[in-house]
């Protein structure tokens, strides 16, 4: 995969825009070498060549930015090269001749005409090996009568030939060649059978190209606002809509890089907000990464990518360096809301974080870099990275994050009574003994006792010889009235919660500040003892010195309280079963 950039424009271009996402991929830098201009990288290893039309042709490993080898000769006027998958060709166009190298860098053939019958084909602009082959595709001018030819180098031996012009540069893949112009892409089968065209918008419109070995090719044409990517095995529709491989406006492109295995696309570029680009071929999502803003590249800045992006190679301004892409595996692929952010407390704040999961498998919890916005504003509002409930009901909640967006439906709810103070708290219960007679979230007066599931309990008054029976539920015994000689009715009659079960002190104060003033309030002398019992177990014992008795429409509330003026427990039961009460 040769690449060469079309134009190079004159001036210097400064780069702005959005700053870096907080959560990007780095890229380190690892390695540098000489400003080339012209790459090709080595299938299936960390190397690459590169030339310019100052500088030999040479082999760098990508690993350390080190010159491995370079051929023979100062090849001060290359036209075209590329090599063998197998790398024991290398073949050079330079004046018109092709020059062919073994894998010593030894040249064993020169090749200045090739002569088919009575046909003679020469003046070689440029060259590019079929893949896994000894065969070269050759774009010749051949004195005015543009040629493009097919030669085998081991036979010596022409394949085939056709017509073509003889100005733009060569791609090939194995099923296909490419032949790019400044405004036309013309494409032909590894035989030269011509399959079709591809018209630039406008004129001289293409400005960055690359094909790899399957047939994907990629274009950038100047000012449009993304990429255009073909799978040129499944005609000429583009592959992309119109929300991948994104760009910006005006946006000017200098060159394209597609690795070996089509999964990664690499831009640079000018006139966007960022002259570094990555994106994934398969989903056209643009990857973040450290490079996006580095402000050490040009317009000019040549790209490359090695195999799935192991590295990364981007002319700077002095030097062109080696970036590591190990840390792609780490990219996001998928975002989630966790479940525990689809609801938030009215008068609290949720701190917000999104379930982003990476190319390697693994999710995590990610805060920077997240956009997160309501459509309800008046239900629920961010603030400072905070999710805030300021009134019940439904709400959108949305977040974005590099690229991906998702969205859940959340709901604003009463706050947990676990988490109010002492007098929210029993306001809270007098609202659901008005709305529902019973206290909140706990099983309802008069509804069935059999179906009610629970530890079984009881209520002991020794001095009155008295147990009651029944099942607790969280911090409240919901039992019935004894009736020795009567059959008990199948339905809970009386709730009893014990607010020190849920490390609570509620004083006589609280009490009247949220019931008001007790209907009746009686004082016991001496003091009366209770005792509650879970699974046959002491769970309390109280010594009892005051009743206060309320009421809630049908309701009958008792308050009864120690000697030091705290609740100790508290009963609701109706008033129609008043008659089957005794003193408790």
């Amino acid at each position: 995969m040769r690449k060469i950039m079309m134009a190079l424009l004159g001036g210097i271009i400064s780069f702005g825009g959005a700053l870096p996402v907080a959560a990007e991929v780095t890229l380190p830098l690892t390695g540098s070498f000489g400003l080339a201009g012209q790459f090709q990288i080595v299938k299936g290893q960390e190397r690459v060549w590169e030339w310019s039309s100052y500088q030999q042709l040479s082999l760098i490993d990508l690993q350390n930015g080190e010159r491995i080898q370079s051929l023979s000769g100062r090849e001060s006027s290359i036209e075209g090269f590329d090599v063998s998958d197998d790398q024991t060709r290398r073949v050079v166009v330079k004046q018109g001749v092709l020059h062919v190298y073994n894998a010593f860098g030894t040249k064993v053939q020169e090749i200045s005409m090739i002569v088919d019958n009575e046909n003679k084909f020469s003046e070689f602009v440029d060259v590019q090996f079929i893949p896994n082959t000894h065969t070269v595709v050759l774009l010749a001018k051949n004195g005015g009568s543009a040629k493009l030819l097919s030669y085998d180098l081991d036979a010596e031996q022409l394949i085939s030939s056709r017509g073509t012009s003889p100005y733009g540069q060569l791609l090939t893949a194995r099923d296909h060649v490419a032949v790019v112009y400044s405004s036309t892409v013309y494409l032909y089968t590894s035989d030269l059978t011509y399959t079709g065209v591809i018209h630039a918008r406008e004129e001289d419109g293409i400005e960055a190209f690359d094909m790899n070995d399957e047939g994907l090719l990629v274009i950038g044409e100047q000012g449009l606002p993304q990429i255009d990517v073909y799978d040129l095995n499944h005609g000429l529709e583009k592959t992309q809509t119109s929300e991948q491989f994104v760009m910006g406006s005006d946006v000017s492109y200098s060159d394209i890089a597609i690795d070996e295995s089509g999964a990664f696309i690499a831009v640079t570029s000018s006139g966007s907000d960022r002259p570094f680009s990555l994106f994934e071929r398969k989903t056209g999502q643009r990857i973040y990464t450290s490079l996006d803003q580095n402000q050490d590249f040009s317009y000019q800045s040549g790209v490359e990518l090695s195999n799935e992006a192991h590295s990364i190679i981007v002319e700077g301004a002095n030097q062109t360096n080696i970036y590591s892409g190990k840390e792609l595996s780490k990219r996001p692929i998928a975002i989630q809301i966790p479940k525990a952010r689809q609801r938030v407390d009215k008068g609290s704040s949720e701190t917000l974080a999104l379930e982003v999961t990476r190319a390697d498998g693994k999710t995590v919890l990610v805060k920077n870099g997240v956009t997160w916005e309501t459509d309800h504003p008046e239900t629920a509002f961010i603030q400072s990275g905070k999710l805030y409930g300021a009134a019940e009901g439904d709400y959108i909640l949305t977040a974005t994050y590099e690229g991906f967006t998702t969205t859940v439906t959340g709901k604003a709810v009463p706050p947990k009574l676990s988490s109010l103070k002492d007098i929210p708290w029993l306001e809270r219960h007098r609202q659901s003994l008005l709305d529902h007679q019973s206290f909140e979230g706990l099983p309802l007066l008069s509804s069935s006792y059999s179906k009610l599931k629970g530890t079984k309990g009881k209520m002991l008054i020794p001095k009155e010889k008295m147990n009651m029976n029944g099942k607790w539920k969280g911090s409240v015994l919901a039992s019935r009235y004894p009736r020795p000689l009567e059959r008990q009715p199948n339905r809970i009659e009386l709730l009893t919660m014990l607010p020190a079960l849920e490390q609570r002190s509620i004083s006589k104060k609280e009490m009247q500040a949220v019931f008001g003033k007790p209907v009746t309030s009686k004082t016991y002398a001496p003091s009366i003892s209770h005792q509650f019992s879970k699974s046959d177990k002491t769970l309390a014992k109280y010594t009892i010195k005051l009743v206060d008795r309320y009421r809630l429409n049908d309701l009958s509330i008792e308050v009864y309280f120690d000697k030091k003026g705290t609740v100790r427990f508290m009963t609701v039961s109706k008033q129609a079963s008043e008659k089957f009460k005794r003193k408790i």
